[in-house]
């Protein structure tokens, strides 16, 4: 691991001591930040960008490979999810003559609508590799109470258009299923009050069942006032 290197002599006064700290050493967090520019920073958190162009000069090292791997592409069936994985290696420059000692670390990420500002949420491979690649590397670098400015969400949106995830997913069928069997709901007669007029619940737009969830989340909060024209559960109702 990078060691401790007293400030060059010849730069010094007498009253002038510099020491970089180690890896293990508590003051080693803020020294890597320190040596970010503060456009490399959003908000006090380093951008992957910013750890990348310091991590070599940090680690005292050379980075061999830098590689990701799509471990999940987005599609309508899993939300539009992209998971990737980054592996970073790299050789330590402090390792005696004779030693051949090669590093690797990996970090992972997985984005959808959910997690993602609303600005990117079109592209969740290229904001899943960029975490990703941020998560490798601040692992490698072990920075502590740390995320990476792109890991850090802002804005996100409930209601998603049908540019991005466009009908019901299997998750809001099963949520909306086991509340409405809790509350001796019928979905479908929840489905006609709202207006939602689709010839199959699995044409319902995406939009559209997330107003079915909040209706039968206020239910939740007054059952004593759920009218009887949309009591009586009926089982497969996600099959019409």
């Amino acid at each position: 691991m990078p060691r401790k290197k007293e400030k060059p002599e010849e730069t010094m006064t007498s009253e002038e001591k510099v020491v970089i700290p180690t890896i293990a050493d508590l003051e080693w967090t803020d020294h890597v930040l320190g040596l970010l520019s503060e456009d490399e920073k959003i908000q006090g958190n380093p951008t992957t960008d910013g750890l990348r162009r310091i991590f070599e000069r940090a680690m005292d090292c050379q980075i061999l490979e830098a590689s990701s791997k799509v471990v999940q592409a987005p599609s309508p069936e899993n939300e539009k999810r992209a998971t990737v994985e980054f592996t970073l290696v790299f050789k330590p420059n402090w390792v005696p003559d004779g030693f051949n000692e090669i590093r690797s670390v990996s970090g992972s990420a997985d984005v959808y609508w959910g997690n993602c500002d609303k600005v990117f949420r079109n592209h969740p491979v290229a904001v899943a590799e960029t975490r990703a690649e941020g998560r490798a590397l601040r692992r490698a670098l072990r920075l502590r109470k740390v995320l990476a400015a792109e890991e850090v969400v802002e804005s996100t949106e409930d209601d998603i258009g049908p540019d991005n995830v466009t009908k019901i997913t299997n998750n809001q069928i099963n949520f909306i299923d086991v509340i409405a069997k809790r509350l001796d709901i019928n979905v479908l007669s929840i489905i006609k009050e709202i207006g939602i007029t689709e010839d199959s619940v699995k044409n319902i737009l995406h939009e559209d069942a997330l107003k079915v969830i909040r209706e039968l989340s206020g239910y939740q909060q007054k059952v004593d006032e759920i009218p009887d024209v949309v009591k009586g559960y009926v089982n497969n109702w996600s099959l019409v």
